[in-house]
């Protein structure tokens, strides 16, 4: 049996950046991973600015591949809109190896958690590892969360994605903009969205739903729409895409953050931006709340750190935000269905409120903060009661 101060499940940025933290206030720190590094993990690469100061990083100084990009190519109902906006997309394969490996931490790579049990004030990890912290950050389906946590009172979202290497030549010759600027296919019912980013000679290919059971038809349909903007040598690979399933922030995931002397974290908790689903931001930003939590030793201080968060802040607004176009959506669903043969509200916006659309989207992706934060809480608190 070998006694650490801290257990982290899970070496992506999420653990990967609490444990950083806590060595850096002299806790011993174990890092366990299912897989070594560095590892494949399918993930668009998307950062937004912020992600810098979480850090404590600035783009100069990471090492590996870096993308920034000044505009997106958003595809929404027929019509293609470029939208100034600024971000920068990475290789998880680099980006995980370079936070893992600055952590400090002591790596158990290819430990697959199998057993956590409780016992006296400390855990014991399938019989081999003992601490009295234990924080999860092992994704979607992390054993921390699954074996010591409550399922999530939401739905997940669907993903189908490949990640793969092409011909710089045949990439620079197909792709819509600059390299690294991104191609966003907005979904017509904007239950989602489909992407294409060069990176050189990588791509990053993919389809995100709101329905899990919705993905497979809008990756056909994207496929097809792309066609044109991806090489022909590439169509054999775009053939094997991988799937898997994640949950939006909601306000209710906050509730079930910790116990015991076990954090969640990340995709573990359920974070992702819930209109973008942005995922390495909010990973990283918990990562830093819960070992500020931990090495503060205040029962319930992660939750309060949380909540009181400026991006998770906006994250419920945008959470809101979602619950009630979706309400609007089905509202208008049955007001067409008995109205039929008269003109659709989003019909008479036509060109401009496409256009607006398009560009709130693309905005969004920058992870700024909301402006009008509080007019908009106090706005939706009002239409939500009545």
């Amino acid at each position: 049996m070998t006694s650490f101060d801290a257990i982290v499940v899970g070496g992506g940025p999420a653990g990967s950046t609490a444990a950083r933290l806590l060595v850096a206030r002299g806790r011993r720190v174990a890092i366990l991973d299912r897989k070594r590094f560095p590892r494949v993990k399918l993930c668009a690469g998307w950062l937004s600015e912020p992600v810098w100061d979480a850090l404590e990083l600035s783009p100069r100084e990471y090492p590996g591949g870096l993308w920034e990009w000044h505009r997106c190519h958003v595809l929404y109902r027929g019509a293609s809109h470029v939208v100034p906006a600024r971000g920068w997309f990475i290789r998880r394969y680099e980006l995980d190896e370079f936070l893992l490996r600055r952590s400090g931490a002591e790596l158990l790579e290819g430990q697959a958690v199998k057993r956590i049990e409780r016992d006296g004030d400390s855990w014991v990890i399938d019989g081999m590892l003992r601490a009295p912290v234990l924080v999860g950050a092992g994704g979607s389906h992390c054993p921390v969360a699954r074996q010591r946590f409550p399922p999530k009172p939401t739905a997940p979202v669907g993903v189908k994605e490949r990640e793969l290497p092409a011909d710089a030549g045949e990439v620079a010759a197909c792709r819509a903009g600059r390299d690294g600027e991104p191609e966003l296919y907005l979904h017509e019912d904007l239950r989602g969205y489909s992407w294409n980013v060069p990176k050189t000679g990588w791509l990053n290919v993919g389809s995100g739903t709101a329905q899990a059971r919705e993905v497979t038809a809008a990756w056909a349909r994207a496929r097809d729409l792309f066609a044109g903007h991806l090489p022909p040598s590439a169509a054999a690979e775009l053939e094997h895409v991988e799937g898997w399933s994640y949950h939006l922030f909601d306000p209710a995931h906050l509730e079930a953050c910790e116990g015991e002397g076990a954090w969640l974290v990340g995709d573990a908790l359920g974070l992702a931006q819930p209109l973008t689903a942005e995922g390495i931001l909010p990973a990283i930003v918990s990562g830093r709340l819960a070992a500020e939590a931990i090495a503060a030793g205040v029962p319930g201080g992660y939750q309060a750190r949380l909540r009181a968060h400026p991006l998770f802040r906006d994250y419920a607004l945008y959470a809101g935000l979602r619950r009630l176009g979706g309400a609007l959506g089905r509202r208008s669903g049955r007001r067409s269905q008995s109205q039929a043969g008269r003109p659709s509200g989003r019909r008479l916006f036509g060109g401009f409120g496409d256009a607006a659309v398009a560009r709130a989207f693309a905005w969004m992706f920058q992870g700024r903060p909301l402006p009008g934060g509080t007019i908009l809480s106090m706005t939706l608190k009002r239409r939500t009661s009545c």
